[in-house]
């Protein structure tokens, strides 16, 4: 769940920030006669700016934080919760004094915010406006809505209590859990406490908190509605069925686009590992062959038949030559013991003469007849390296000496350009020759005791601890959070057996997809918010309009006194009877007429 809602976080942001669009819209909505004590103006002014403000975390997570985009949102963030104050302030404050005192809260909030902000940078600026703006506000603004309820019509009541005991939740999802700190207590109430807690991101609960605000809302108004007959449902209805499918079908559409993205990230990747991989193997071969071709010197041959003799000068010499003209680290010679009697270094502070590595791998395969590789950390120069042993045979075919050559491994990074990181795995996963030498010998996934042990004993990598980069193994082309950010992983084997090259391809091609998906349905997402807000605003207008035509109609034929028709009444509905005659052909009595007219009178009198 984690790793999945993870690689979501940029689609959870967009429907964080579209829930408080909608809820701006159902407040816009509200019908001027409802709920008179809140000014839900203040309510949609929160509502928008606070959905823009996190909006701006998508264009983040596409192109990086940056400070001024950081400072824009903060702002945004703290406009938003001084709007909720606002309304909160306004809805309870029913006197001159009350309403002083409030604006005097707020004041001095906005001023420890202030000398938060000069003292803490743009985080601390952001946490005190939570705890000091985001969390006092949203629970002033539940009580002041909840206080509606004595004064709101039947219907409505229950689902204010909802926009209340929502409003609340917000306010307490919103304002303590901040972003992580090293101060307490935001070092226990924070987002990436809450992620690890729950397994789902604070930002999926503060949206689901917003959509049922902006729900109960509209239904609380559409019940009062139901009694005036001023606000049409169709529109909300529609609203609510387009939101639906234009959410769905945008994450179907950015799930298709990073999937297609994914696919070429991949496909360049392992590209790109495997000709990695045969740079590696080419240089192994060549060093492999360097080495045999060694072994046939005729110096190095005699001193093998005859080690007491005097050629040791010239088998100097040669590893000399060999080590310059190969560019080696160093090349020396071992006896069937292991012990090393020449050494290109031997006049080294670090020399090797002397010093025994029959514990070596790559030793031991060449006294038993044939040629090794091997990479690992020098025992006495504490430099990786890449062995190439071949066994010297002297006349008879025996082997008495070991020949090997070590050269440097090759800079993965001047190569891997396009990784966000590059490494050569062990077969148990410990990394040398990363891109970042900073991971050098550490493990990409986590070891058993026992591989610890067998790794320390083969003193292939030194003492450890071998700690791990990532939780699991990782699989070929799976994504996963590497140092912060999401990367594709990628290997390709080497032709050293269990040995391979690793890439952590970036996704900045994905993101850049996720980005147009995510941004044509935020487009036609606010397209329809702002379609509904004008369709609905017309319909009230036609429906206001339309009263007041029939209020002046009534005003111009009834008598204010009698509530009896007038003259005007009279003409009008004898000349519909007289056309109604003419085109029946039937006579026209004015008796007719004052039947209408008694009747009228009955119906005003039996109103008195």
């Amino acid at each position: 769940m984690h790793t999945f809602v993870s690689t979501q976080m940029d689609y959870v942001i967009f429907v964080y920030g579209l829930a408080f669009f909608l809820l701006g819209a159902a407040c816009l909505s509200m019908r001027a006669r409802a709920f008179l004590q809140l000014p839900w103006g203040w309510l949609a002014a929160f509502a928008f700016s606070h959905g823009s403000a996190e909006w701006l975390d998508l264009a983040a997570l596409g192109f990086g934080r940056n400070q001024t985009l950081s400072a824009i949102k903060i702002v945004l963030i703290i406009a938003s919760f001084v709007f909720l104050f606002q309304f909160a302030l306004a809805g309870l404050a029913q006197r001159r004094t009350q309403r002083v005192l409030g604006y005097a809260v707020l004041g001095v909030a906005l001023s420890l915010v202030a000398v938060a902000a000069s003292t803490g940078g743009l985080t601390l600026l952001e946490i005190s406006a939570r705890w000091l703006l985001g969390l006092p506000g949203g629970l002033l603004a539940a009580v002041a809505i909840d206080r509606t309820r004595a004064s709101s019509q039947a219907g409505s009541g229950p689902w204010l209590v909802v926009l209340a005991a929502f409003t609340m939740l917000y306010a307490v999802l919103t304002g303590a859990i901040a972003p992580t700190a090293d101060f307490f207590p935001v070092q226990v109430l924070n987002d990436q406490h809450f992620l690890q807690l729950t397994g789902v991101p604070v930002q999926v609960f503060r949206a689901f908190a917003a959509v049922v605000m902006a729900i109960a809302l509209w239904i609380a108004s559409e019940a009062v509605r139901n009694k005036a007959e001023e606000k049409p449902s169709r529109y909300t209805l529609a609203l609510a069925a387009i939101m639906l499918i234009l959410v769905t079908s945008g994450w179907g559409l950015t799930e298709a686009l990073t999937r297609q993205s994914y696919n070429q990230i991949a496909i360049r990747g392992n590209h790109q590992a495997d000709a990695l991989a045969q740079i590696v193997d080419t240089g192994m071969q060549r060093l492999q062959q360097a080495a045999q071709l060694l072994t046939v010197n005729s110096a190095i041959i005699e001193i093998a038949s005859n080690p007491q003799g005097a050629r040791l000068p010239i088998v100097n010499l040669v590893l000399d030559q060999a080590t310059v003209a190969l560019q080696l680290e160093v090349a020396y010679l071992l006896d069937t013991s292991g012990n090393v009697i020449a050494s290109s270094n031997r006049n080294a502070p670090d020399s090797f003469v002397g010093r025994n590595y029959a514990f070596r791998p790559y030793f031991q395969a060449a006294v038993k007849g044939s040629g090794a590789n091997y990479l690992a950390l020098g025992v006495t120069s504490g430099i990786f390296g890449h062995y190439a042993s071949a066994p010297v045979r002297d006349l008879e075919g025996q082997v008495r000496l070991v020949a090997v050559l070590k050269s440097r491994l090759p800079s993965l990074a001047s190569v891997a350009k396009q990784a966000t990181d590059c490494m050569l795995l062990s077969p148990l996963g410990v990394v040398i020759d990363a891109c970042d030498q900073r991971l050098n010998l550490r493990s990409l996934w986590p070891l058993s005791t026992e591989d610890v042990k067998a790794l320390i004993d083969s003193r292939q990598f030194g003492p450890g601890p071998f700690r791990p980069l990532l939780g699991v193994r990782p699989k070929a082309d799976q994504i996963l959070l590497w140092r912060g950010r999401q990367a594709m992983y990628v290997n390709a084997p080497l032709s050293l057996e269990g040995w391979s090259v690793a890439l952590l391809m970036p996704l900045r091609e994905a993101r850049t997809y996720r980005l147009f998906g995510i941004g044509t349905t935020l487009i036609l997402s606010l397209l329809a918010i702002f379609a509904y807000v004008l369709l609905h605003g017309h319909e009230v207008y036609e429906r206001r309009l339309g009263s007041l035509m029939e209020q002046l109609r009534d005003q111009s034929q009834i008598d204010p006194l009698t509530q009896l028709p007038n003259r005007g009444w009279f003409h009008e509905n004898f000349e519909r009877e007289l056309r109604k005659s003419q085109r029946l052909g039937n006579p026209l009595a004015l008796g007719n007429l004052e039947k209408l007219c008694l009747r009228r009178a009955d119906h005003a009198l039996t109103a008195l």
